[in-house]
Parts: C-alpha cells; sequence; structure tokens
C-alpha cells in the first residue's frame, strides 16, 4: 500500500516538472520582446553579402567623391600626344646603368624617353607603344653620341656621322628622303630632333631638312635666307623656331599664329639671340646680356618669368611650360603643371645640366645623380585624345551616381505618393491612377527615353540635358513602385487601427502620412536601392547610346561608348573595360545590398 502511494504521488510531481533558476534566466532571455527594427538590422549584419555590397559601395562612392573633389577637370583638356597610353608607371625612372656611367646626352618623349652614357650605350625607357623601348642592334652596337625624341619615335647620330631612327613612321619619319639624303651625308649632321611625327636635322653647314608630318604646316619649307645660316633649332608641332648666326630669330611652319608672330627687336639685329626653347604656344630667348625674351600665347601663364637670381646657363622647354639653368647650379620652372612638369624638386643639389621636352625634366647633378620630375604614369591610362581617365573616371562616376540617385528620388516620389493615393481612396481615382500607370508602363523604356531626350535636348545646354535626363528616368519608372505601394495599402487600410484612427475623426490626409505609410516604408526603401542600381544601369546604357551625357562631359556610360570599336575592343581594352568594372561594381553592390535587405524585412526569414 506504501509502494503504490509513492508511485502515485510520483507521478503528480511529474505533471509539474522543476525548473532550475538558471533555465529559468535561459528561456525568460530567448522569449525577450525585441523591436523590429533591431531584429531586420541583426539579419542584415548575418548576410555577409550584405556586408560585401555595403564594404564595396562605400569603397566606390569614396573613391568618386573624394578624388573628384581633390583633382580637378577641365573636360576641354586634350593632349593628342599621349593618346592610348596604357595603365602604368615608372615613365621617368632613369635606367640605374645609365646614371652610373654618366649621361651624355638625354631626350623626353611623349611617355618615354631615351638617353645615351659616355661609353655611347643607348637606353629607353617609359612607355610606348610604337616600339620605341625595342632598340635596334645596330645601334647597341654603335658608339652613339647624339639621341633625340619625337612624340612617338627616337633618334640617334653615332660618331660616325650616321643616323639611326625607330618607333613610328607613319609618315616616313624614321628614314631619311632620298632627296635629302645626300646632302646631309656629305654636309655631316649638327643636330638632330623631332616633333609630332617628324624629323628635322641640322647640318654642320648650317642647313636644315625637315620630313615626316609636314604638309599640313609646311614645317620643310624653310627659307631660302635661313638656309645656310642657322646654328640652332627648336621644334614644336606647327612651327621650327630657327636662330641664326647673326643672333636673330626665325620661324618655319604655320603663318599668322602666335609663335610665328616674333618681337620685331628679335628679328631685326637689335638684341642679340644666344639661346632659345620653344613650347606648343610660346617662344623663349636669351639674348647676349643674360636678358630672357618670351612671346606667345598667354595661356598656362608661360610669358609670365619668374624672378631668377644669377645668370642663366641654359634654357629647355617642355609642351606647355620652360625650364631654366643658372650658372649657380639653381633651376626654375613655370608654366603648364599638369603632370608636375613645373614642380622642380627641393633638393636637387649642385646641377650641371638639364634636359627637359614634352611633360617632363631632367637634371644631372655634378655628382652624375639624376633627378626627374613631371609626367610618371597613368593609373588607368589615356583615350583617343589623350586625355586621363583616371581624372574622368571619378568625375564621370560622380555624374553617373548622383543622375542615378535623383532619377530614384523622383521616381519614389511619384510612385509612393500616386500609390499611397489610389490605394487609400480606391474608386475612380484608383482606375484613373492605375490606368495612367499601366499606360506609362506600356511603352518600350528605352526606345522612349531616347526618342524624349533626342526630340527635347537637341538645343539644351548640358545641366539642362543632365536635368532632363533625370527627370526622363525618374518619371518613366514610377508605375512599378506604385502599384507594389497601392497594394501594401489596399492590405494596411482595412486594418483595425486605420478603422480606430477614422473613427477618432483623424484627417484622411493624417492617416495616410502617420499611420498607413510608417508600415509600408520597408518595401520603399527595398525598391530604392533595387531600382537604384536599375536606374545606374539606363544612365550608363543611354550615355552609351549618346542620348545621355554628351561628351567632352564625362559618365561611365558614354566612356564605355568607345568599346563599339573594334579595334579598341581588341587593343586598347582599358578604355572600356575599367568604366564597364565601375558600372558592374555599382550595380552589383546595391543589388546585394536590397537583396539583403528585402530578406532581412520578410517576415518569414524571422522565423527560426
Amino acid at each position: 500500500m506504501k509502494k503504490n502511494k509513492t508511485g502515485f504521488i510520483s507521478s503528480i510531481k511529474n505533471l509539474f516538472p522543476s525548473k532550475k533558476k538558471s533555465d529559468v534566466v535561459v528561456n525568460l532571455e530567448e522569449e525577450a520582446i525585441v523591436s523590429p527594427s533591431r531584429v531586420i538590422f541583426k539579419n542584415f549584419i548575418s548576410n555577409k553579402f550584405a556586408l560585401l555590397g555595403i564594404l564595396m559601395l562605400v569603397s566606390l562612392f569614396a573613391a568618386v567623391f573624394v578624388f573628384s573633389a581633390i583633382i580637378p577637370l577641365d573636360i576641354y583638356h586634350t593632349d593628342p600626344v599621349l593618346k592610348n597610353i596604357s595603365p602604368g608607371f615608372g615613365y621617368i625612372g632613369t635606367p640605374s646603368e645609365l646614371e652610373k656611367n654618366g649621361v651624355k646626352d638625354l631626350d623626353v618623349g611623349s611617355s618615354f624617353s631615351i638617353g645615351v652614357d659616355n661609353n655611347g650605350k643607348v637606353y629607353t625607357w617609359g612607355k610606348s607603344s610604337d616600339g620605341v623601348l625595342e632598340i635596334p642592334q645596330e645601334v647597341l652596337d654603335a658608339n652613339i653620341v647624339d639621341v633625340a625624341a619625337g612624340d612617338r619615335h627616337v633618334m640617334a647620330v653615332d660618331d660616325a656621322g650616321n643616323f639611326y631612327a625607330w618607333g613610328n613612321s607613319a609618315f616616313d619619319q624614321i628614314e631619311i628622303p632620298y632627296q635629302h639624303k645626300a646632302a646631309i651625308d656629305s654636309e655631316k649632321i649638327a643636330k638632330v630632333d623631332g616633333g609630332d611625327q617628324y624629323t628635322a636635322i641640322l647640318t654642320k653647314e648650317n642647313n636644315l631638312y625637315v620630313w615626316g608630318s609636314v604638309l599640313s604646316n609646311g614645317l620643310d619649307s624653310v627659307s631660302k635666307d635661313y638656309q645656310g645660316k642657322i646654328v640652332d633649332f627648336q621644334t614644336t608641332s606647327y612651327n621650327i623656331l630657327v636662330l641664326l648666326e647673326d643672333g636673330t630669330l626665325g620661324t618655319t611652319g604655320v603663318r599668322g599664329n602666335e609663335l610665328s608672330r616674333i618681337p620685331e627687336n628679335l628679328t631685326d639685329g637689335s638684341t642679340n639671340v644666344v639661346q632659345i626653347a620653344l613650347s606648343y604656344r610660346n617662344g623663349l630667348a636669351l639674348d647676349d646680356q643674360g636678358n630672357l625674351h618670351t612671346w606667345g600665347s598667354t595661356e598656362n601663364n608661360s610669358l609670365v618669368i619668374p624672378n631668377i637670381e644669377g645668370d642663366i646657363k641654359q634654357l629647355t622647354a617642355g609642351r606647355n611650360h620652360f625650364a631654366v639653368l643658372t650658372e649657380q647650379g639653381d633651376v626654375y620652372s613655370w608654366g603648364s603643371n599638369v603632370y608636375g612638369e613645373s614642380s622642380v624638386p627641393t633638393n636637387l643639389g649642385d646641377v650641371e645640366s638639364i634636359y627637359t621636352n614634352f611633360f617632363a625634366s631632367y637634371v644631372v647633378g655634378t655628382d652624375q645623380q639624376i633627378t626627374s620630375w613631371g609626367l610618371d604614369g597613368f593609373v588607368f591610362g589615356t583615350d583617343e585624345l589623350g586625355r586621363n581617365l583616371f581624372i574622368r573616371l571619378v568625375h564621370g562616376g560622380k555624374l553617373t551616381l548622383i543622375v542615378a540617385a535623383i532619377a530614384v528620388l523622383i521616381t519614389t516620389l511619384v510612385g509612393v505618393s500616386l500609390g499611397l493615393i489610389a490605394g487609400f481612396y480606391g474608386g475612380w481615382i484608383d482606375n484613373l491612377i492605375m490606368r495612367f500607370a499601366e499606360i506609362v508602363s506600356s511603352f518600350p523604356f528605352l526606345p522612349l527615353a531616347i526618342t524624349l531626350s533626342a526630340l527635347i535636348s537637341d538645343s539644351m545646354s548640358q545641366n539642362a540635358r543632365l536635368l532632363l535626363i533625370m527627370c526622363i528616368l525618374g518619371f518613366l519608372s514610377f508605375p512599378y513602385l506604385a502599384r507594389m505601394v497601392r497594394g501594401q495599402i489596399l492590405t494596411e487600410r482595412e486594418k483595425d487601427f486605420v478603422l480606430a484612427a477614422k473613427s477618432l475623426g483623424l484627417k484622411e490626409k493624417s492617416i495616410i502620412i502617420k499611420h498607413i505609410f510608417p508600415n509600408v516604408i520597408n518595401i520603399i526603401i527595398v525598391s530604392m536601392t533595387l531600382q537604384y542600381a536599375g536606374t545606374l544601369l539606363t544612365e550608363a546604357g543611354l550615355s552609351f547610346l549618346g542620348f545621355g551625357v554628351i561628351p567632352p562631359s564625362p559618365s561611365w556610360g558614354n566612356m564605355i561608348s568607345s568599346a563599339q570599336d573594334s579595334e579598341v575592343l581588341k587593343v586598347f581594352w582599358w578604355r572600356w573595360m575599367i568604366p564597364a568594372a565601375c558600372v558592374l561594381i555599382a550595380a552589383l553592390s546595391i543589388n546585394l545590398i536590397g537583396d539583403a535587405l528585402r530578406e532581412a524585412m520578410d517576415p518569414k526569414s524571422n522565423e527560426k
């Protein structure tokens, strides 16, 4: 009987199992109420793809907006001599062997340099796709005494007076023409130099011979009054400046431009010029009294000569700047500084000689140490007009991202407003709004956007055109969001809290904005992120087709448009692949974030 009583009591206890204090605490923590926002945040940050998307997007936005704020963009700036240069650095890093053996001569090309040491050995360095860096074996075997660089080819002369040239030969500039060869061979070479796809040789008989790309500018038409009297010359794209033996100056090439209008005192014999230098649009001359004379364009402040202390030893010029060396070993430079070509280093020491051309300068110290400054590379290369792709990429990205963002804001404003009104009021208002949305969505998007852009914006300024593109992209994309918001409102308006608000006499406007709208904000946020990625791609597509942002203003879309050329696709891959990668990264990162938000806000995803 006792045994039966004990079993009955045990059975009763099993119906009410005891709990330890620690178990109670754990259960309470598990059952604690967590706010929806915390649940969404927890779900979002637990998604690795969401974190990857945020990292990609923040990095892209930071790079675009920071660099575009730091680096200015001149949409009209071009340097055709720098066209289609592949990404790279180290253009002005001189070979250590050249520095060790000592520099006999050196010259600078558009994106490369050539030098010869005291042993007659030639070196080339930098970046070029024209074979400039591939020194012919016959040059390596010769004892070179003089070197020069054009924009895309180089020249050399050995101790026997033999002429060598290699690189771009589009205008046969690397071969002495038959009509000049006999004269040059008999008169012997005194100086060789090159310009934009042409070559010039001054002989020891003071005659100048020019060939290559000369038909359009008449550079080979050297005046008979000059021949036999030329002691020095300097080259540029459209003119050659010559120094005559009587100390006067003259020019060949294009007439009537800034360079050809030499000051009268430098041509009439009243001033005895001893040195000359020539940039793209400016001339510089040193007289026997140590005075500098300059003329030409006022661009780049090339006419503003700095306060130079000491006697001038050497004049040099680049594409858009000048650099001079004084007898005291000091270097002064002025003019354009787009590539840092006028930023003379402060630790040069005692300088013995200076070499300047195009966009860089080299100085050789008394200890034979070489210091260089200027154009050292392009991180993303250049385009067909010689424009820096990195600068255009960050400024074009800023434009693309802003256009897409404003278009999404317009879409959201229109779509949410119409969706709220249609869903809350229903009836004929709902029918009218939805039928209008269906009409807009029935048109093919891209053809309609292209047609509107072409018809309306032909005579518009760039800013007005951008505003139009934003409005077109924003307005034509609202139907999807409007229908989605309407569907949510139809569900929300039948709930008890809406009926309670109406019974309390609240105004319809207040009910829509304060009570219904917060319940659909989640889907609106998700829609905005996904819509942003789509709009980004659409703007890029419009610009690619020529109906969006118009060059020279950059955007990722019109930068990719160069891919329509088969040669660009095969050879100049950086011109389309890099901006295409930026569009891809931006769209992918935003889609990752949007998908992660959608999953985090889905109530079913919270059920574990």
